[in-house]
């Protein structure tokens, strides 16, 4: 299975959330792609943005496309270790997880896919990246029965 992350904005050459994320990220046993797309700065930006992701999402199940606000379903981490369980059990072969820019997403998306949220706080969505992987880190890690949720 190939987990994507497709996130607008990018990560600084040597920013701290970059060396936290890429620790989780070679810890994965699935190949894992940060996707960094490009954000805009005019008066259509969530509508360029939408098609930025649109472009990499094209003929995807959408059962297995995810979309990241705040706005979503809080999934404790055991309830997040069952999607991605019962992903993998089904033959999943590729997951995209996708994380707006700092004003958020088109509601196409939040209509369209299945909303999951980190909590009712807003987050810097460099940390967001962050947290998601950790998250897919500790629930694979939690199907493994290992001690690292413990």
């Amino acid at each position: 299975m190939i987990i994507n992350i497709l996130s607008l904005g990018k990560f600084k050459v040597n920013q701290k959330f970059k060396n936290i994320y890429e620790y989780y990220q070679k810890r994965i046993k699935f190949k894992t792609v940060l996707i960094e797309l490009k954000t805009y700065k005019n008066n259509r930006k969530k509508e360029l943005e939408k098609l930025e992701i649109l472009k990499l999402i094209k003929n995807q199940d959408h059962n297995n496309v995810f979309v990241l606000d705040k706005s979503g379903k809080n999934f404790s981490s055991l309830e997040f270790a069952d999607v991605l369980n019962n992903k993998i059990n089904s033959g999943c072969k590729k997951l995209n997880f996708i994380i707006g820019s700092e004003e958020g997403l088109d509601s196409f998306f939040k209509d369209s896919f299945l909303t999951i949220s980190f909590g009712n706080q807003t987050w810097p969505h460099l940390l967001v990246r962050v947290m998601l992987i950790e998250q897919i880190y500790r629930g694979l890690e939690i199907i493994k029965n290992s001690r690292y949720h413990k």
